[in-house]
């Protein structure tokens, strides 16, 4: 299967079949978004995909792209900077 594009809501999505040179051997379904400054490998190509089979899933995969910009950043673990000063406990009178 070739490169292939296509419209859902607006957006224009540009799929291409290509490897990514982590995984050399194996095919994935590269996706680009105009306007969007990443390309994305969204999932593995298979040799029965089709342009009818590849959509729904592209639309699925970027739509949760957009999803998980949205929501808020997990808080990262301050490993380095040890631990924070122990409260003292007032001493009752």
């Amino acid at each position: 299967m070739k490169k292939f594009e296509f419209e859902d809501s607006g957006r224009t999505f540009i799929c291409e079949p290509a490897t990514s040179r982590a995984t050399p051997d194996q095919m994935w379904w590269w996706v680009n978004v105009p306007g969007d400054a990443l390309r994305y490998a969204a999932f593995h190509a298979k040799k029965t995909d089709t342009p009818a089979n590849v959509k729904p899933r592209v639309v699925e995969y970027y739509a949760k792209v957009l999803a998980d910009r949205e929501r808020p950043p997990l808080p990262r673990p301050t490993w380095g900077q040890g631990r924070p000063p122990a409260q003292q406990k007032k001493a009752d009178s």
